[in-house]
């Protein structure tokens, strides 16, 4: 898992025009949702959807959209922060 959630490629992401950091073969989320651990990883899709692994919560999350975000093409929509910190939230608890 060390090798999947370790920062590899630092710099703008060339499709998208934003600022992305990669592992191998998935994004690195901790600078994008601070309130994930440090070796967080996963991939947001095109329509807004997003998946990811927190090893240090212990927490998997997955969420697709019914419709693309607009403008599409730039990743996860703006929803997934508050969906994926609620979650987090709520696994603290049980």
């Amino acid at each position: 898992m060390a090798e999947f959630s370790g920062l590899r490629t630092p710099g703008t992401d060339l499709v998208t025009e934003q600022v992305n950091h990669f592992g191998l073969g998935f994004e690195y989320l901790a600078e994008q949702y601070p309130f994930l651990g440090q070796n967080a990883f996963g991939h947001s899709g095109a329509a807004g959807s997003l998946g990811f692994a927190d090893p240090a919560s212990g927490v998997a999350y997955a969420y697709t959209r019914r419709r693309f975000a607009f403008p599409s093409g730039q990743g996860a929509s703006p929803e997934n922060g508050h969906l994926a910190q609620s979650v987090l939230r709520a696994a603290a608890t049980v």
